[in-house]
């Protein structure tokens, strides 16, 4: 049961966070591909924390198998709505603030 619910967390983990990643990416580069324009262009969000919460809680079984492991820390870090892009992102602003003046 334990080992089911673990592939499942993975699968929609990691669903989720590709969606985060092109909606956060992939989605504005092609609308721009098509032709569209920068004001016309409307942004959406994706699911915060779902999906980086779900692969990370899906690592405690299969922290063992490291082709797995890899998998999930990969589909970790693209997760834009993750609380490490917040983080990341807020240090960042605050750094460039601070250089801006």
């Amino acid at each position: 049961m334990f080992d089911a619910l673990a592939w499942l967390a993975l699968l929609v983990g990691g669903l989720v966070s590709a969606l985060n990643f092109y909606l956060s990416f992939c989605r504005y580069a092609l609308y721009l591909v098509r032709g569209g324009s920068r004001e016309s262009y409307r942004w959406m969000s994706g699911y915060p924390l779902v999906g980086s919460l779900l692969v990370a809680l899906s690592i405690f079984r299969f922290y063992d198998t490291p082709w797995i492991l890899g998998i999930a820390l990969v589909l970790v870090a693209i997760d834009t709505g993750g609380i490490h892009w917040l983080a990341g992102t807020l240090i960042y602003r605050t750094y460039l603030r601070k250089r801006i003046g």
